[in-house]
């Protein structure tokens, strides 16, 4: 490594131990993730599947847990629609990581709080995971109570020491907003709030940190009070910015990533009972922009952009063709499109993080989310700590000759130029893949064979890392960083 490069790197971990702004030369790939619900799934399936490529990672909604801890398929994964998207992942370098999705706090707090029943769900995950060779897993377990959070953790421990080493361990976490924002003085805030999540936790054990930042609504009372009514966003980019810096104060900036909407709600609004200049609001049900595109053109009203940046159908209720309205009541309509959307990831890039998730992809999004993700996916993700540090910065550091630290996950029989950087690391510390022919020092080749899976083991014994059986993942990869930071 260059002096100058050095300097600039280790200036780069010191500033972020002490929340000094700071910039790093080393820039990783954005990543662009995509969700599709179970219950589209043929739809998401091909709405997907032509432009697959312009993805870094899809997560299928398959498995539910059910009370006593066992996973539940929802839509299983020998299904025609999701083996032609694993093939086709496959074959284009895109992860394929399905999620579960729990939501049951009394069923999630009884499990994850017994460590017999805690090791029995994380060994029926690993099983599904090598079962079905997958490329790693999503744990989405929401609506958890505080009391859970330390037996989350222990959990996501148990689980990334379980399947870390070389598949993928990604979360999907509750949005966070600022105290400050909810309440509307110091006086105010709660001495006593606890959370679910440990984000502390949570960034240490998760690959990728999700952060679900929608379904703002009224939460922020700051925003709500700077907006005019009627302000119900799904996901204002200024509250986004507030979610996301709360969440790198704890979760390194390059495994968060912003989950964005694509969906809208349907609200009816009327006077506030205790004041009739304030306004309350109800919440009807949740749709995809066609829905509200077709309304707007059979009631002959204007779609317009809201302060929130998201679009907008704003009617009196009575002209409604669904649901009896409620007197005096205005019909709100607010959604996310394909500028709302692009906003959100310029949000994702300009604070350097990771990349961004999109929720969903079912064929009723709009079609605009094409391009954004094919323009994004595996641009340099900046380094830079932006105005209020984003927590520990971050790099992937590189060698003397310039050979980067491999991002993907290798095994016997993986191939390509990461698997020739992992060779070139492994002989450069020592750890020789053979002393002469080909992936000897200066002969490394592109192929993971029998000596570099032999090499591999005596680095991860000689490091302590456990188990030692020469497959290259998460912990392997962080050594590596250390070794050549």
């Amino acid at each position: 490594m260059s002096m100058i490069r050095k300097i600039l790197f280790m200036s780069a971990v010191i500033a972020g131990m002490f929340g000094v702004h700071a910039y790093t030369l080393a820039a990783e790939p954005f990543e662009v993730s995509a969700w599709i619900p179970y219950w589209r799934s043929v739809e998401g399936s091909v709405n997907i599947g032509t432009r697959l490529g312009s993805f870094t990672e899809v997560n299928p909604f398959v498995y539910s847990v059910r009370s006593d801890g066992t996973l539940k398929t929802n839509s299983s994964l020998s299904n025609s629609e999701w083996g032609i998207l694993r093939e086709n992942a496959k074959r284009l370098g895109v992860r394929f990581v399905p999620t579960i999705m729990w939501s049951d706090a009394d069923a999630i707090d009884a499990i994850l709080s017994n460590p017999r029943l805690r090791a029995a769900h994380v060994q029926a995950i690993a099983r599904e995971v090598y079962a079905y060779a997958l490329d790693g897993i999503d744990i989405d377990y929401e609506g958890k109570y505080a009391r859970t959070a330390p037996y989350f953790s222990q959990f996501l421990k148990q689980l990334y020491e379980s399947i870390g080493y070389d598949k993928w361990v990604m979360c999907t976490i509750e949005s966070r907003t600022p105290l400050d924002s909810r309440y509307s003085s110091s006086e105010k805030i709660p001495k006593d709030i606890t959370y679910s999540n440990d984000f502390k936790a949570i960034g240490i054990y998760c690959d990728r940190v999700r952060i679900m930042a929608y379904d703002q609504m009224r939460i922020d009372i700051k925003l709500n009070a700077s907006n005019t009514d009627p302000y119900i966003p799904i996901a204002d980019t200024k509250w986004v910015e507030k979610v996301m810096r709360l969440a790198a104060e704890e979760i390194s900036p390059s495994k968060l990533v912003i989950g964005i909407p694509t969906y809208g709600y349907e609200y009816d609004m009327f006077p506030a009972s205790w004041d009739s200049t304030k306004f309350e609001y109800s919440k009807l049900w949740s749709f995809n922009p066609t829905y509200a595109t077709n309304l707007s053109a059979s009631l002959g009203r204007s779609i317009v952009r809201n302060s929130a940046g998201e679009l907008s159908l704003v009617f009196p209720a009575s002209e409604s063709p669904e649901a009896k309205p409620l007197p005096n009541a205005t019909r709100v309509l607010t959604w996310s499109d394909g500028e709302a959307i692009r906003k959100k990831v310029e949000l994702a890039k300009a604070l350097g993080l990771r990349g961004v998730a999109i929720f969903k992809i079912d064929s009723g999004q709009d079609a605009a989310i094409w391009d954004i993700a094919a323009a994004n996916k595996g641009i340099g993700r900046s380094m830079k700590i932006p105005d209020v540090a984003l927590g520990r910065a971050t790099s992937t550091p590189t060698v003397e000759n310039e050979i980067p630290v491999p991002e993907r996950n290798l095994g016997p029989g993986s191939t390509g130029e990461d698997v020739r950087n992992l060779q070139k690391l492994l002989n450069k510390l020592g750890f020789t893949i053979v002393a002469t022919g080909v992936g000897s020092p200066g002969n490394e080749s592109a192929y993971f064979g029998a000596a570099t899976y032999r090499a591999l083991i005596r680095f991860q014994q000689a490091k302590k890392i456990t188990p030692a059986i020469g497959r290259y993942g998460p912990k392997t990869r962080s050594l590596l960083f250390l070794e050549f930071r």
